[in-house]
């Protein structure tokens, strides 16, 4: 089971195909104008430049967390002297919403993997 599950993995993306990713989401999203377009990638791919390069350093689940907020607070400062105060408003939203269904999945999966484990556990029992 765990190798179908490992072999299923999406292959890591580069900082600037996350950077065009998150862009067009964010062209889509917010109505942005080309000017603006082009300074969101150009913070969104060095916020996920700086990511990439802590992640390097094989840091821990909690040292990399405080790295990615900071580096999510200082591209929201860049973010707000960018877009109209409309948009930073239905940027903010539209981020909020998302980390509530991140939130959602990831207790999904650990209510799965619990499920998974005792239901293994139950059966060597028996």
């Amino acid at each position: 089971m765990t190798l179908s599950l490992s072999a299923q993995k999406k292959p890591e993306k580069t900082p600037e195909q996350k950077a065009k990713s998150k862009t067009t989401e964010m062209v889509q999203l917010l109505k942005l104008n080309p000017e603006q377009e082009q300074k969101i990638y150009e913070i969104n791919l060095k916020a996920y430049q700086s990511i990439e390069k802590y992640e390097a350093k094989k840091p821990g689940k909690a040292l990399k967390k405080k790295q990615k907020d900071i580096v999510q607070s200082m591209r929201e400062k860049e973010f707000q002297k960018i877009l109209t105060p409309a948009q930073f408003q239905t940027y903010q939203k539209a981020e909020k919403e998302e980390d509530i269904r991140k939130d959602k999945e990831k207790a999904e999966k650990k209510r799965k993997k619990r499920k998974r484990k005792n239901e293994s556990q139950g059966r060597q029992k028996i």
